[in-house]
């Protein structure tokens, strides 16, 4: 007999099994070392801009968006497989009660997303509002809880939605109501009204888009898919992950520029591969980008001259050491083994691409410097970049993968 129960207790149990079997890699690495850091030294930073903000500083703008993302921010994994939609698909009916027990998990697991903007928020908003009671903040954090729950049950049923484009306007005009009604909580400014107007749009969007709805088995095996797929391509930067899937982008511009300039001989075939995947694989040259955009900012925006070249190097850290799972992109491809290529030249193209494109990096954020005009902090990134490049890549990188080939 079928028991939409027990399935539920069997897919939740094994994914507990895959993410303790992975998880561990990436407590145990160093790279949390990094993030640590991060988190301390923008504690620091923070503490010590609160300590000077000016009174008119827009905090109740900030605080309401803060809210207004972590009600809206629904992922929701529903441990579906591809071959559910054949033999469970047909039992519907009788999986209200799996779907169910799916989003109470989402919404349990997500919690931490609320602790960690609140305490993010905390200081902000005692330093602007400290007169606010207690029994007051205790109600704000319980409509918080009310409104995440409210939103996630209705992103459930946009997912089973094929009308893409009335999901992303009603998602805008949703984030435009909680963002008015955590701004009007917040001052105290026609609040009684916009929660009343929030209340009845939450009701009738939600009636409106349940009625006749099926599940829709295909976005959501494909949803379940995709975040499975973003949580080994993270995993992979401590450990092999087999089966990861990547998204392909074609970049006309820049792989016509990187086919040009690389020499069509054996010796190269290595170097041509690594390029063409670094710029049209959806991870690798979106990593590089965002990461170098927050750096870019955090030294705009940090006032200490130290502070500013401690955090350009962390993340010149953290890009490199996150784009070295480029060097195991193909290492279950079995088609390289069919070529008479040198394992040596693997290394080498690899190496040769890592230094390249973290001295880019190095030159962007001295760059970042220079337009601030800092000439002297211009050439001091520039040499400390250069030299943790070459140090890094040489003395960690290089001896890492010799491990593997």
């Amino acid at each position: 007999m079928f028991d939409p129960s027990v399935l539920f207790k069997e897919r939740l149990s094994s994914h507990m099994k895959l993410l303790n079997r992975y998880l561990r890699y990436i407590f145990n690495g160093h790279f949390m070392i990094a993030i640590v850091f991060t988190i301390v030294t923008l504690a620091i930073y923070y503490q010590r801009w609160l300590a000077d903000v000016s009174a008119s500083f827009p905090a109740a703008y900030v605080i309401a968006f803060a809210m207004s993302f972590i009600v809206l921010y629904n992922p929701i994994q529903s441990f579906l497989k591809e071959p559910d939609k054949v033999f469970i698909a047909v039992k519907e009916q009788e999986m209200n009660r799996y779907f169910f027990y799916s989003i109470l998990y989402n919404y349990i697991v997500q919690l931490y997303i609320i602790v960690f903007v609140i305490a993010a928020i905390g200081p902000l908003y005692f330093t602007f509002y400290p007169s606010h009671h207690l029994l007051f903040n205790v109600l704000f954090i319980v409509s918080v809880l009310m409104m995440k729950g409210w939103n996630m049950a209705i992103y459930w049923r946009c997912l089973q939605l094929d009308n893409r484009t009335f999901v992303n306007v009603e998602r805008l005009v949703r984030l435009g109501f909680t963002f008015m009604l955590f701004y009007s909580l917040i001052t105290f400014q026609n609040f009684l009204i916009i929660g009343v107007i929030y209340v009845l749009y939450l009701n009738l969007i939600y009636l409106y888009i349940k009625k006749g709805q099926r599940i829709n088995w295909e976005r959501l095996i494909n949803n379940d898919a995709e975040r499975l797929s973003k949580f080994y391509r993270f995993v992979s930067l401590f450990a092999e992950v087999p089966h990861i899937k990547s998204r392909i982008r074609k970049h006309r511009i820049l792989t016509e520029f990187i086919r040009t300039r690389t020499a069509f001989a054996k010796q190269s075939t290595f170097s041509y591969l690594y390029r063409l995947t670094f710029l049209r694989n959806g991870e690798y040259f979106a990593l590089f980008i965002r990461l170098t955009i927050i750096a870019v900012f955090a030294i705009v925006f940090i006032t200490n001259v130290w502070l500013k070249l401690a955090i350009a190097l962390l993340f010149m850290y953290m890009t490199s050491f996150q784009l070295q799972m480029l060097f195991y992109h193909y290492r279950t491809n079995v088609w390289l083994e069919l070529y008479p290529l040198d394992s040596s030249d693997k290394e080498t193209a690899f190496l040769t691409l890592a230094m390249q494109i973290s001295q880019v990096q190095a030159v962007l954020l001295s760059i970042s410097f220079l337009a601030m005009g800092e000439w002297l902090l211009f050439f001091i990134m520039l040499l400390a970049g250069t030299i943790f490049n070459i140090s890094f890549h040489q003395m960690y990188i290089k001896r890492k993968i010799q491990t593997v080939t």
